[in-house]
């Protein structure tokens, strides 16, 4: 009886410390999930499994951002990244994450000893879906070349106790596919104002330009 007693405690200590407890996946426990279905991961490959994150694989859709502030969408297997320049890009990878999974995205100790600055937002709430979306910045002094394929950021995987409200049902960016750019767009614009207002300009001035400049961008 004492032996069954132990077993059964064990057991539960066992279940909890697999699917309950939290902390980070390390990667027999990512296999596991992965296996189970707790963690469903589309385009990964196994041998991306490193012994506490996932690597992540750069996708073929760009987004850099221009002088004005304004965004120009690229598909292409190769993108430069010039000194100084900020670009969106997606992963190949499309994650679901459960009501007790979220996980982080965090740089790469390669990419950064060129120079490449990796930021993703960093966290991935329960319940998203959706590639992941990172923040590409060249930071050094020579352009980089980055290809479809690459490993350029690592997913930290953690467990948390199941959520009352998942991501899905509110999320701005769930089921995102592309390089999709800030539903804040107007902060951009407002950017735009003070800039103008800082160099002399009047409100009434930056409404005619605004105006001239939308009608010239409809010919």
């Amino acid at each position: 009886m004492f032996f069954l007693i132990l077993l059964l405690i064990l057991t539960a200590f066992g279940i909890y410390f697999l699917f309950f407890s939290s902390g980070n996946l390390v990667d027999w426990q990512m296999k596991l999930y992965l296996k189970l279905g707790l963690l469903k991961i589309e385009n990964y490959k196994e041998e991306a499994i490193q012994p506490n994150s996932l690597d992540v694989h750069l996708g073929n859709h760009f987004a850099i951002q221009m002088n004005d502030g304004e965004f120009e969408e690229i598909i292409n297997n190769e993108f430069v990244l010039k000194p100084g320049d900020f670009v969106l890009a997606t992963t190949q990878e499309y994650f679901y994450f459960g009501p007790t999974l979220h996980g982080v995205l965090q740089g790469k100790s390669s990419w950064a000893r060129v120079g490449l600055y990796v930021e993703s937002a960093g966290l991935f709430d329960s319940g998203f879906e959706g590639v992941a979306v990172v923040e590409l910045t060249n930071q050094g002094k020579a352009p980089l070349l980055l290809k479809a394929g690459q490993p350029i950021a690592q997913m930290i995987f953690q467990r948390n106790l199941p959520v009352l409200k998942p991501y899905k049902l509110k999320g701005h960016y769930q089921g995102q596919k592309n390089a999709k750019q800030t539903w804040m767009k107007n902060v951009i614009e407002k950017s735009k104002q003070k800039i103008k207002l800082e160099n002399g300009l009047t409100y009434s001035q930056i409404k005619d330009l605004s105006g001239s400049s939308g009608k010239s961008g409809n010919m």
